[in-house]
């Protein structure tokens, strides 16, 4: 069954309307229909006009969520974006806006709740650094943070 460029436009706007999507995602989900390149191009201008496709506002909302429910650091959410199709100004723009503090306390949440069952006091460090670091934490933060804690894990 083939739908209409209309009904196509109502999937679409709901499929944007339930969460906010980047332009990458809309694509691809316009990839799934048959039709014409031109009319994919109309419907992605038209979400932008109409304020329901904003890679700005994506990259902003994608980084405050994922450091405070994924608890990821910077590096994994600057490749996530980048594998979504987001430009390195609208990434660097929308990292800029962390309050780095929040973004150590974040940090040492992951570290204090992090269990490790290992006897060996530098064994013990350096498998929370390398936990914390393939969270996405830089690795200068993860050390100079686990070197301030490490009396109160």
């Amino acid at each position: 069954m083939e739908l209409s460029n209309d009904a196509i436009l109502k999937k679409v706007l709901r499929y944007c309307a339930y969460q906010d999507r980047c332009t990458q995602e809309v694509r691809t989900k316009l990839s799934t229909f048959d039709m014409p390149d031109s009319e994919k191009a109309k419907i992605v201008k038209l979400l932008v006009d109409e304020g329901y496709l904003d890679d700005e506002r994506y990259a902003s909302t994608f980084v405050r969520s994922k450091i405070h429910l994924k608890k990821w650091g910077v590096n994994k959410i600057r490749m996530a974006l980048k594998m979504k199709g987001i430009s390195d100004e609208i990434i660097a723009n929308a990292l800029s806006e962390i309050d780095p503090e929040i973004y150590r306390e974040e940090l040492i949440k992951v570290l204090k709740t992090k269990k490790i069952n290992e006897t060996d006091p530098f064994k013990r460090k350096a498998k929370l650094a390398q936990y914390a670091m393939q969270k996405g934490y830089e690795p200068g933060l993860v050390w100079d943070t686990l070197n301030s804690i490490t009396n109160k894990l």
